[in-house]
């Protein structure tokens, strides 16, 4: 083998290598999986994927309530309670960390971070 196919082989495995290490870099942070949970009495009645579009229909201790899901955030529609200010929270966003609370219905609404261990 002459020096310049060595040298060409030597490059190459050096590109090669670095290639893996950005692809797969082991240093870099993952992001937590994140899911929302709806809970009623204190109990988790429905849990989502805030990047997953959809609406939910939950049936509260005073009436029922729509949560609805999209882009990465989701808000109250369509509630059934006194003074509406859970509606009035508006829209949340993954990493906000804004609870949406409806007292009449006894419903919370947060996002919670999923352990893989």
């Amino acid at each position: 083998m002459k020096k310049k196919e060595k040298r060409f082989l030597l490059v190459l495995c050096i590109i090669l290598a670095a290639a893996i290490l950005i692809i797969r870099n082991p240093w870099r942070k993952k992001e937590p999986d994140v899911v929302v949970d709806i809970r009623h009495s204190n109990e988790i009645v429905e849990s989502f994927d805030p990047y997953v579009d959809a609406t939910y229909h939950i049936q509260g201790s005073y009436g029922t309530l729509d949560v609805e899901v999209k882009d990465g955030k989701w808000h109250v529609t369509n509630e059934q309670c006194p003074n509406h200010i859970c509606a009035s929270v508006g829209w949340v966003g993954v990493g906000e960390d804004i609870p949406i609370v409806c007292m009449p219905n006894e419903v919370i609404i947060m996002e919670r971070v999923q352990n893989d261990d």
